[in-house]
């Protein structure tokens, strides 16, 4: 069945990028504080015929452009929207909430019964202001019976109840090549913050694939209150700074389940207690468990396979000299025995850090001080900001990150990097697979020489390196998060002394970049700074 969904998964989101007709949307037909942006829901409810029919399916938003939801919405038809221009050197459109009468509520973005697919945007799904007490309780409600939800390659942020909670049966939920982050409440004591909530429904499909998920309250995904799901994937994704009230994945009625090659750092940092287990279900006011199948369907399966799943030691002392909690188990009993496989290949233990991602040292204190007063509030303050625009604003909590330089990757030698199921890396093969999984089997080797001249470069570079015998030779230009940019040599080269001029570098903001070899005698990278 995963084959199958994975062929269905191309097709719906090649039926979403190619509609029938789009529409770029201005950035700028409101004013919205003295600043220019766009009501985007207002923007398509007036883009009807003379009879009221949709002109159109599918809403381009500008790149570096600020579009507001004003309403709720229930629209009965399908959606589509996606950025256009450059997103790589303007960022992504951002879809933000507003009231445009100036009043300070806000309203859900959306109770419809149509499908929706979102593409390279920016979403904010609950920012109520920098002093909010909590974040809206879930903007995406939808009501459609057997619909499609579908974001990819997009940032998600700054929701009580996660991405989407379906109220309608047979939903087709896919988050896929995202970033997800700021999931939960900024001051109050609750189990809120999973990432898909299928409410009371009956799902046909939730599938969580190639993300990077971090900063989340609660648990990634929750289940024990759906009445089924026919197929549930969680694979290839990079999870860390999760503080995981309840645990981390809570299955429940499932009919197929895929848990494959994640890279999971510090799950439930909060621990394992007897009152932390209260939406443990079979385990309530017991113990806490990672992995929990509350009840199983006839048939079901569990397949669980190649994910690294690691603590660090800061953690480690954290679960040891705080008496409250203890680490957590990892699966509950029915859930192994619902597994096809066995437990020992379910997961393996390598404790890597990522390159460049938000302190977790804040995640601890806040786990302790929400343990020790459960009434207190401003304690469990989980919400990493953008240090670009917070630091000195009612942003700045004290939890700040630049995410300019944000690299959720980790060592390309690490057996990680060939640990999946296919040989390559495990965690989100969208941002750091390129760079990871190319390197599977050729060594690193660091007497090829690698070099890049100038550094920093302006807009040309030389690369030099050196080989010993000839052979296929491929030579390419990665950002840090692992996104190929551009192929300069694929070919078969002579050995000796080589060197690779690259004329031309002016498409490329001020960054820095990675520039990869790969020969039969090994590989090697070396990093630049483009100014």
């Amino acid at each position: 069945m995963q084959k199958r969904y994975s062929l269905y998964f191309f097709l719906f989101v090649l039926a979403g990028a190619l509609p029938a007709q789009s529409v770029v949307v201005p950035a700028d037909l409101d004013d919205v504080g003295g600043i220019p942006a766009t009501y985007i829901d207002v923007y398509i409810e007036a883009d009807t015929s003379a009879t009221g029919e949709q002109l159109h399916d599918t809403y381009l938003l500008e790149a570096g452009g600020l579009y507001y939801f004003t309403k709720t919405n229930r629209w009965d038809f399908d959606v589509t929207i996606a950025a256009t221009g450059d997103t790589e050197t303007l960022g992504r459109p951002i879809a933000d909430r507003a009231n445009p009468t100036g009043g300070t509520s806000l309203d859900e973005i959306y109770r419809g019964t149509g499908s929706f697919y979102w593409d390279n945007i920016y979403l904010i799904l609950g920012d109520e202001g920098p002093n909010a007490a909590m974040y809206e309780t879930a903007s995406f409600r939808p009501q459609g019976v057997g619909q499609t939800y579908s974001w990819n390659n997009c940032i998600i942020e700054k929701s009580r109840q996660g991405t989407i909670r379906a109220e309608g049966d047979s939903a087709k939920v896919f988050i896929t090549n995202s970033i997800l982050r700021n999931f939960g409440d900024y001051e109050l004591f609750q189990g809120n913050g999973r990432v898909v909530d299928l409410r009371a429904t009956f799902g046909d499909s939730v599938v969580i694939k190639n993300n990077v998920i971090h900063n989340i309250l609660d648990r990634i995904y929750i289940g024990f209150r759906q009445r089924g799901l026919n197929y549930f994937e969680f694979s290839n994704n990079t999870v860390f700074n999760h503080v995981g009230r309840h645990g981390f994945i809570q299955l429940k009625n499932t009919k197929e389940s895929v848990i494959n090659d994640n890279f999971i750092q510090n799950p439930s940092i909060m621990g394992s207690a007897p009152f932390l287990a209260d939406e443990q279900i079979n385990f309530e006011d017991e113990q806490n468990f990672l992995f929990t199948l509350d009840s199983v369907v006839t048939g079901a399966s569990i397949e669980m396979l190649n994910n690294n799943i690691h603590w660090t030691d800061d953690v480690l002392a954290h679960y040891e000299d705080f008496e409250p909690v203890n680490k957590p188990e990892l699966f509950s009993p029915l859930f192994i025995t619902t597994m096809t496989n066995d437990t020992s290949e379910a997961y393996f233990t390598e404790v890597l850090e990522l390159n460049a991602v938000p302190d977790r040292a804040p995640l601890i204190q806040y786990s302790e001080e929400a343990v020790t007063d459960q009434n207190a509030t401003g304690l469990t303050n989980i919400m990493v900001e953008d240090s670009l625009f917070a630091v000195n604003s009612a942003y700045d909590r004290g939890y700040l990150f630049d995410f300019r330089r944000f690299d959720p990757c980790y060592d390309p030698n690490a057996v990680s990097a060939t640990a999946g199921m296919d040989g390559f890396a495990i965690g989100a093969a969208k941002f750091c697979g390129a760079l990871i999984s190319s390197n599977r089997r050729a060594p690193y080797n660091e007497s090829l020489g690698l070099q890049a001249i100038p550094n920093p470069a302006s807009d040309r570079l030389t690369l030099t390196y050196q080989t010993t015998v000839p052979g296929d030779v491929s030579l390419e230009i990665f950002d840090v998060r692992g996104l190929l940019l551009r192929q300069i040599v694929n070919r078969q080269a002579p050995s000796g002394s080589q060197q690779i001029v690259v004329d031309d570098l002016s498409d490329l903001p001020s960054n820095m970049y990675i520039a990869h070899l790969r020969t039969p005698e090994g590989r090697m990278h070396v990093k630049f700074l483009k100014q």
